[in-house]
């Protein structure tokens, strides 16, 4: 019998809601799957780019971005600025081949311990249904990973990063904070630099 697949999730987590609200589950003895690794940040909105790209990159079959819910960020709009973020990774990972649903941005309040949980199951079970990166994408893995790594590089990248800061400048101007809106403003800004990255 096959060995079942147990995917490796890398989680940045927003250290006053839903970081915290991972610890709240704990302590509440909720339980989930033991999937998810975490890297503690102050806020998403510090969320580079780069880093989920990097972590798909370097071993990781899913990636999931969890803050304050949008209005109540502890740095007032810090969480604004990671959907744009969020939205180029998935520009990104659409024009490498890889599916969109390896990423993850969600929101859970310090305490809502529950919805982190039901978040979290929900996303690890969807990674399990996608497998390993490049079995859903019908890919090479290896080269998935090498594609990735260079796209890090690129959003780490001059061009790149004045796109998203003109985005983020356009989202607040235009007070327009849904996805759908914050991936059109991603797409004017950044196409130009995404076209350059290899797939």
């Amino acid at each position: 019998m096959p060995e079942q697949f147990s995917p490796k999730i890398l989680g940045f987590l927003c250290n006053w809601c839903c970081y915290t609200a991972a610890d709240s589950a704990g302590v509440g003895r909720y339980q989930y799957p033991p999937n998810l690794r975490v890297i503690r940040m102050m806020c998403t909105g510090r969320l580079d780019p780069s880093f989920p790209l990097e972590g798909l990159a370097q071993g990781a079959d899913g990636i999931f971005v969890g803050g304050c819910h949008p209005g109540e960020c502890h740095y007032i709009d810090g969480n604004y600025h990671a959907l744009v973020s969020a939205s180029l990774v998935h520009a990104v990972l659409g024009r490498l081949g890889i599916e969109k649903e390896r990423f993850l941005i969600d929101w859970a309040s310090a305490a809502e311990g529950p919805n982190f949980v039901k978040i979290i199951t929900a996303f690890t079970k969807k990674i399990s249904t996608l497998g390993p990166l490049g079995r859903a994408e019908g890919r090479d893995q290896a080269e998935l990973r090498r594609n990735l790594a260079a796209a890090a590089e690129t959003a780490r990248g001059r061009k790149l990063r004045t796109g998203l800061i003109n985005a983020g400048r356009e989202m607040m101007k235009t007070g327009d904070f849904s996805r759908t809106a914050i991936a059109g403003l991603v797409h004017d800004k950044c196409d130009k630099a995404l076209s350059e990255l290899s797939v």
